[in-house]
Formats: C-alpha cells, structure tokens, sequence
C-alpha cells in the first residue's frame, strides 16, 4: 500500500504546483497585456508625431 500513499501524495504535490502556474501565468498574461498598451501608446504617438512634422522637400 505504500506505493498508492506515494502516489495521492505526488498527486497531491502536482495539483498545487499547477496551482501556482496558473497563477503565474496570469500575473504574465496581465504584464503583457500592460506591455501591449504600451507599445499602441507609443505607435500612436509615432504616427501623430510623423503626420504633424513639416515635411522637408529634398
């Protein structure tokens, strides 16, 4: 019986360890999602800044 003691036990440990990645995984999937509005932010300032300069005849 040793043998199913040891193996509620690493079932046991596996379902914690999946907790924690899940979480981990959503704190990543919000960091990324803050990372994207970032980067939109800086595309559209781009693009104003690229509308708003006098263009210059070479």
């Amino acid at each position: 019986m040793a043998g199913w003691k040891e193996l509620l036990i690493d079932v046991l440990k596996l379902t914690d360890e999946t907790k924690r990645l899940n979480q981990d995984i959503d704190k990543l999937q919000s960091h990324v999602v803050d990372v994207d509005k970032r980067v939109v932010r800086l595309e559209t300032l781009i693009e104003i800044t690229k509308y708003n300069t006098p263009q210059i005849d070479g």
